[in-house]
């Protein structure tokens, strides 16, 4: 018999603690509005999880650039060879595609950061566990299963700092903009190498989903990192610019924004 209920009554880490402590295997189905999620546990660790019900792993290796077509071409046939009796993750490594380390991260990375976390920050949902139901063998199965533990306590963290970064960013649709002169609590400002990649996407017209999507950073991490530039006096958040007013500065832009940038990265340097 499955079991049901709604994680308003019942919350995610909660369910979770029970999966890890009761070394369960099945499937968490979650769905709220038109959302859903699916999240897969063999002997209480996370094996697979993703927001729809079809994902392939060729389709996903692919969209992240890990595989080209052909490869991917290539690893269905291997597939359809070995008779569909192993996970499509197997085949892939047995075929030396792609080392088991980058595999590993890269559907680390997204089973984290852009569905397990996100389901942390649901208020309700209803929720169905399907004791010994598996994924599908075609699914970007994890080559390593995730411990529970680690991830309840890095979406518990998340959600406890998304309430103080959402009091200055409300909406991924912000946009960040340099101020024009970086105030005292910039001093001793020193940007670590993801900061940078955010700081230089940094053009007062793209939101901090579009900087997420084009750094591969999570939007947790582009608002956490927006959060410190404002914090520190470095940008403004502001709402997304109408196409009348991008286009009335579009002119100035470039030119602005080198001598802008290079008297933040100076002053900061400096301080």
């Amino acid at each position: 018999m499955a079991l049901v209920g709604n994680i308003q009554d019942f919350g995610l880490s909660d369910f979770l603690y029970l999966v890890d402590r009761g070394y369960k295997t099945g499937c968490l189905h979650l769905n709220r509005e038109n959302e859903m999620a699916i999240l897969f546990f063999e002997k209480g660790k996370l094996t697979y999880a993703a927001l729809c019900h079809d994902e392939k792993l060729t389709d996903f290796l692919v969209q992240a650039e890990k595989l080209t077509p052909e490869q991917a071409g290539a690893l269905t046939q291997a597939y359809e060879r070995s008779g569909r009796n192993l996970p499509m993750t197997q085949v892939l490594l047995k075929e030396d595609l792609l080392p088991q380390e980058e595999l590993q991260r890269t559907l680390q990375t997204h089973v984290e950061e852009e569905v397990v976390y996100s389901l942390f920050g649901w208020p309700e949902g209803a929720f169905r566990f399907e004791h010994g139901q598996k994924p599908e063998f075609e699914s970007p199965i994890l080559p390593t299963p995730l411990s529970i533990e680690n991830l309840i306590m890095e979406g518990v963290r998340r959600i406890d700092e998304w309430g103080r970064i959402r009091d200055r960013i409300p909406s991924t649709d912000l946009v960040a903009r340099f101020v024009d002169q970086p105030g005292e609590k910039a001093k001793g400002v020193k940007l670590a190498p993801e900061e940078w990649r955010v700081f230089a996407r940094i053009n007062g017209k793209d939101t901090m989903a579009s900087i997420a999507k084009n750094t591969n950073l999570s939007e947790f991490d582009v608002c956490r990192i927006m959060y410190g530039f404002a914090t520190a006096g470095l940008v403004d958040i502001i709402k997304k610019p109408t196409a009348a007013q991008l286009a009335q500065g579009a002119q100035d832009q470039p030119k602005l924004r080198r001598s802008l940038v290079s008297r933040i990265i100076n002053r900061i340097q400096t301080m």
